[in-house]
């Protein structure tokens, strides 16, 4: 045991803060994923990791703070254009097809299905993972789409009278049936063509319900 952490501490001595948290993040994500959030421990994460337990602890302090994290940055990630376009003059439909192409091929890959399995089916056990997912992931994207729809609607853009429920029914449409086909496994490899209509779809749909008269 004493060698395996002076291994690890030697290995970290080498990286950088950033890429200590980021190798954190990696290795709990392979270890929920591959384990389960149950049966995953900090001891697993820590080598996965290549870093300590205690570097771990440092970071983040605890299991559901670290889940909490995997889904906030595949929350940033997702929404990188929601983030920026409050300060941009561009296309609303432009932007709003934007977020609903990234949102719905994050919501289809693989490692997302995975991860949002792995969440439903500890969720019962673990009401904190639950919490921690639906806070930093469906919560906070609806959020910050709200706050982006209440710009235009300031704007007159478009009418958006009540920017938060609008900003749940966007990403609503967008968890269609082919979504549910992937959350059972019954299509495993979604047709192009069928998610790229999904979006125009939602997109169109959105804007003449918010068309101002």
């Amino acid at each position: 045991m004493a060698a395996d952490t002076a291994a690890a501490t030697a290995l970290e001595s080498e990286e950088e803060p950033v890429s200590k948290r980021d190798a954190i993040i990696a290795g709990a994500t392979e270890i929920f994923l591959g384990a389960g959030y149950g049966a995953a421990s900090m001891d697993a994460i820590a080598q996965a990791a290549g870093v300590s337990k205690q570097t771990v602890y440092a970071h983040f302090g605890a299991k559901d703070t670290l889940f909490e994290a995997i889904i906030r940055q595949k929350c940033d990630d997702l929404l990188a254009p929601a983030v920026t376009v409050g300060t941009e003059d561009g296309d609303v439909g432009q932007v709003l097809h934007d977020i609903a192409e990234r949102f719905v091929n994050a919501i289809l890959s693989p490692e997302n299905m995975k991860l949002f399995r792995a969440i439903v089916g500890e969720s019962s056990r673990f009401p904190e993972l639950a919490d921690a997912f639906y806070r930093a992931g469906p919560r906070l994207a609806a959020d910050v789409l709200a706050d982006y729809l209440f710009d235009v609607d300031a704007k007159g853009e478009l009418a958006v009278p009540n920017p938060k429920s609008s900003a749940e029914l966007f990403f609503a449409m967008l968890r269609n049936d082919l979504y549910m086909r992937r959350v059972l496994g019954i299509e495993r490899v979604p047709c192009p063509n069928e998610a790229d209509t999904l979006v125009g779809v939602a997109v169109s749909a959105f804007i003449a319900a918010h068309r101002k008269t």
